[in-house]
């Protein structure tokens, strides 16, 4: 069994989703989180009390989403594969082996 753990911007989610649920994976997890990385950072404007200062910014974490699943050896190729596919997705993906799992 393979662990993936996959990074990618806010936007991406519903097309790792669906590259997941088209190769029948059983679970997923996600977390929206904030980190810093090679990653693109989009300028934004600053507001400060309620106003538009019309100043932009970059700022020092961008929001990110984590999506974590076990998968079969085999699976995971596949996944990783069609990830790497779309060109819309940008991230990265870090695989790990899964020696046991319990159910409680």
């Amino acid at each position: 069994m393979k662990g993936l753990i996959i990074y990618v911007k806010e936007n991406n989610f519903n097309a790792v989703k669906q590259i997941l649920i088209d190769n029948q994976v059983g679970g997923i997890t996600h977390f929206d989180i904030m980190g810093q990385g090679p990653l693109d950072r989009e300028a934004t404007e600053r507001i400060v009390q309620g106003y538009k200062t019309g100043e932009k910014y970059t700022p020092e974490f961008a929001r990110r989403t984590r999506i974590e699943t076990i998968v079969d050896d085999a699976k995971a190729e596949v996944i990783i594969d069609a990830l790497k596919k779309d060109e819309h997705i940008k991230g990265k993906i870090f695989t790990f082996n899964v020696g046991e799992s319990h159910d409680l």
